[in-house]
């Protein structure tokens, strides 16, 4: 009964911001009119994992979960005609991910999710600060993406960490190089670099995230995302990762690959959905479901704009695993999991 009343309290958040969003689009367009962009949301998510009992060896979230997503970023770019820039945002976040259990909670606590100082100078572009990472195909936050959860590729790659970059633009190639910790306090850094243009309908960008093979973690990543504009309606996001994790002086590796979009029925519903597939190696565990195991998930995502900021969409999950990994109780195991899931969302 508390996750219902929660979910209608996340409503009424969106509701009342609704309310008053003529005040925060008079902010809005005040701060543009000064280069910089103001970003607020708003959510409230309910997931349920079917054929699961919720509490498994002591640990909760097995079977359903609410989860909610507050957030407020201000960003301005730098340019050659204002070339000083900057971007925060603060965030209470929760992560789900498709085919990973147990789902994740709130823990309650506001994050800085990107911090950094920004300045263009000649062809150069220099960002130092927590940023966010160029690899992968989707965005941290559930509204900012076609699905609820995010997929199993994803929870494999770099989010945010603290960092240097230097990027520039050589014809028509964005390249773009930096340093970072990885996200870890351990001392140990991680280098950074890629490069990403445009041809016909196609979006490209590859990317590399190497850490000090003594990192905790130390997962090298390569990454190759392909935006395809071909249809107005349907515009799509393909993406292949390779991992490589020194171990013990040898390698596990693993790898996958996602095809994603949605369908833009008319202005107030469209379909999101998702198809990947990820492998682990024999000792490779990089995506959470076991050593060794592979994967195939489908997920779709029916959404509703209400209006310009208020919007309510609904999900469906299904993976698939080589083994049995998933736990059906203490003492069973499972190789398929169904997943249902809703949301409300506003979005300023």
């Amino acid at each position: 009964m508390g996750k219902v009343k929660t979910l209608a309290a996340a409503g009424l958040i969106g509701i009342s911001g609704l309310a008053n969003a003529g005040s925060l689009e008079e902010l809005k367009q005040l701060l543009n009119s000064k280069n910089v962009n103001i970003e607020i949301a708003v959510t409230g998510d309910y997931l349920y994992t079917a054929d699961r009992k919720d509490s498994i060896n002591n640990s909760t979230g097995y079977e359903d979960q609410f989860g909610y997503n507050a957030y407020v970023g201000i960003f301005k770019e730098a340019t050659q005609n204002d070339p000083i820039g900057f971007g925060l945002s603060f965030a209470n976040t929760w992560t789900p991910v498709v085919g990973q259990e147990p789902l994740p909670s709130n823990s309650n606590q506001v994050d800085i999710d990107e911090a950094y100082i920004e300045a263009k100078t000649g062809m150069l572009t220099i960002t130092a600060g927590r940023i966010l990472t160029n690899v992968g195909g989707e965005a941290p936050y559930t509204w900012q993406n076609v699905n609820i959860q995010r997929g199993l590729l994803w929870s494999a790659e770099p989010v945010f960490y603290n960092g240097v970059r230097v990027s520039t633009k050589i014809d028509n190639f964005n390249v773009y190089a930096g340093v970072n910790d990885a996200d870890t306090s351990d001392g140990k850094m991680a280098l950074e670099a890629g490069v990403a243009t445009s041809f016909q309908n196609i979006d490209a960008a590859l990317n590399v995230f190497i850490p000090d093979k003594t990192d905790e973690n130390n997962t090298r990543v390569y990454n190759l995302t392909l935006n395809l504009n071909y249809f107005e309606k349907l515009p799509l996001t393909f993406y292949v990762d390779y991992l490589d994790k020194p171990t013990n002086g040898s390698h596990v590796n693993g790898w996958g690959a996602a095809l994603l979009g949605a369908y833009k029925v008319n202005n107030n519903i469209s379909i999101g959905g998702r198809i990947e597939y990820v492998n682990n190696d024999g000792d490779g565990a990089a995506y959470n479901i076991g050593k060794g195991n592979s994967a195939w998930t489908l997920t779709v995502t029916p959404k509703y704009q209400l209006n310009k900021y208020l919007y309510i969409r609904g999900e469906a999950s299904y993976v698939k695993l080589a083994n049995d990994y998933y736990k059906k109780d203490t003492n069973s195991l499972k190789d398929n999991e169904i997943r249902l899931g809703a949301e409300i969302g506003f979005v300023f």
